[in-house]
């Protein structure tokens, strides 16, 4: 059997399952990929157990069948042509041929049948997203949620999905030492009856779901949810995750009441000096020292094996003077995903959380713990 592939699509859909398979998976099958061909399409899928992933290709074939390929090498050989089409030639032992032009290399694949199954998209989806809201709100949580902590309930993001004449998609991700809430109210229902749904899942398949609104032309994304299974559909794409289970932090009762804020500038007014000071902290230093004063904010890094670091910013504030300290690479986290040109800080004590919001995007909440210093 011959399969001929536009270089390009193929090289693309082999990166969206690399991204998601285990460097050292459970089992070495997790280590290829599954292709599934029909009268009228290919069908490329992975899976690590948790994530499927499954692309189908309107490729015409001369038959029906499947087989797996190693992921690794024939990623890695499709990456280094140069052709525009790619020829795979399949035999009665699952064993292949690449060739493009003068260039030929075989590979060794297997039957499918110890191939785990993948879970169907759970149906109907219940909502589509514009593609640009889904990644601002990745962007906007991805960076507070844990990875790997040992609280493993901290290494989801929780996705909710709130009833009404538009749906609203917030999201939420903390770590335990920041926190962040957001959301977007752009959704279209797709079936008549809904309601307000939660799920959690893993930071992993944000990670993915991220890389794959990158690489793809549509313009909306459909959300399902089943008991245990959310799925996520791109036009040919379907990505689906099993739900994490667990009692998930109360978020509502942690950000402050937004009555007066400490102060408001352009965030780069803020950020550039962090980058700077966060020179000499260093990520694993001690936190950097803030003074909040009424026409100032006076940043002040130490560290013994290097020397330190001070610097000034111009501000109206509300306070005659608050001291406190910070992780400086939480608080650049935070700027780098605000997703407005202006940063408001609300503070009540030293020790108090710090919230920071942005009047662009009133519905953009981030928490950062402070440090004593």
């Amino acid at each position: 059997m011959k399969l001929t592939f536009d270089r390009n699509e193929l090289l693309q859909t082999l990166k969206m399952m690399h991204s998601l398979l285990d460097k050292s998976p459970k089992l070495p099958i997790l280590k290829h990929i599954l292709v599934t061909t029909t009268a009228s399409h290919i069908t490329l899928a992975a899976t690590d157990l948790e994530l499927g992933l499954q692309r189908h290709m309107a490729i015409p074939c001369p038959e029906s069948c499947s087989f797996v390929v190693p992921a690794d090498p024939v990623l890695e050989f499709i990456r280094e042509l140069h052709a525009p089409t790619v020829q795979w030639t399949v035999d009665a032992t699952h064993n292949m041929t690449i060739s493009a032009g003068k260039t030929k290399a075989k590979f060794k694949g297997l039957n499918a049948q110890d191939y785990p199954a993948l879970p169907a998209i759970p149906a109907p989806l219940l909502f589509s997203l514009p593609i640009g809201d889904l990644q601002d709100l990745l962007n906007e949580t991805l960076p507070a949620v844990g990875e790997q902590t040992e609280r493993y309930i901290l290494n989801a993001i929780r996705f909710q999905m709130i009833d009404g004449a538009i749906p609203i998609l917030q999201a939420v991700g903390t770590d335990g030492k920041r926190l962040v809430l957001t959301s977007r109210a752009t959704g279209t229902w797709l079936t008549k009856d809904h309601e307000t749904k939660t799920m959690l899942v893993p930071k992993k398949i944000g990670k993915v779901l991220k890389t794959l609104l990158a690489n793809v032309d549509d313009t909306h994304i459909g959300i399902g949810l089943s008991a245990n299974l959310a799925g996520f559909q791109l036009g040919a794409t379907m990505l689906t995750s099993r739900l994490m289970e667990g009692q998930y932090p109360k978020h509502e009762g942690v950000i402050p009441q937004k009555t007066n804020a400490l102060f408001t500038l352009p965030k780069l007014n803020l950020e550039d000096p962090l980058r700077r000071v966060s020179v000499i902290s260093g990520r694993d230093a001690k936190p950097i020292q803030v003074k909040i004063r009424p026409t100032e904010i006076l940043l002040q890094a130490v560290n013994v094996d290097m020397g330190e670091a001070t610097e000034s910013i111009e501000i109206t504030s509300t306070r005659d003077e608050l001291v406190t300290g910070f992780n400086t690479h939480y608080l650049l986290d935070a700027l780098a995903s605000m997703p407005g040109e202006h940063c408001q800080v609300y503070m009540d004590s030293p020790l108090a959380p710090c919230l920071l919001t942005t009047p662009e995007r009133p519905e953009w909440n981030h928490i950062v713990m402070p440090l004593k210093v």
